[in-house]
């Protein structure tokens, strides 16, 4: 099932650099969109806030400060460890309404969640991962976290649905 594009971002071009392409997916506060960055010819992904007029003025500046916040925690965290997404830049766009959303630009990671490597192999019948292949598959995200832990940092939504696993890891060993 195709996601609707209610901010009408596909087909936009975002900071004159950023080709807008299709719908990954969404939350309840954001919308994550596979996006060109036009001069370097590479996939990013783009994390727009959606519908910060559905709340107060004050409550509209705390999401739009934490927003930012998390953007920094990224940049910051994912220098000590590339088991963490990369935050490369943040701004502000118009959508159709004529509100202005901030935005982040992540790298764009090739695999899939936790979460779909997980459902693909109850489909195809696989037998369950040994211990030492479930060690291997989330000693990145467990990385991830201790680094967020030492900082004092708490993730607050831990879930498959938000590990992501990267390229060949999701594999089974033969």
């Amino acid at each position: 099932m195709e996601e609707a594009d209610t901010l009408s971002l596909i087909g936009r071009t975002i900071a004159d650099k950023y080709a807008v392409e299709s719908i990954v997916g969404q939350g309840g506060f954001a919308i994550v969109y596979r996006a060109m960055h036009l001069l370097w010819k590479r996939p990013v992904a783009l994390k727009v806030f959606k519908a910060l007029s559905d709340f107060s003025p004050k409550d509209r500046q705390r999401l739009l400060d934490e927003f930012v916040q998390e953007g920094q925690l990224l940049a910051e965290l994912s220098e000590r460890s590339s088991a963490i997404v990369q935050a490369r830049d943040m701004g502000m766009l118009d959508v159709a309404n004529g509100e202005q959303v901030p935005y982040m630009v992540l790298e764009w990671l090739e695999g899939a969640t936790l979460e779909a490597v997980i459902a693909d192999e109850r489909t195809r019948k696989l037998p369950l991962r040994s211990l030492d292949e479930v060690i291997r598959l989330l000693d990145p995200a467990a990385e991830a976290l201790a680094l967020a832990h030492r900082k004092g940092i708490a993730h607050r939504d831990v879930k498959p649905a938000n590990v992501f696993v990267l390229g060949d890891r999701a594999a089974r060993p033969r």
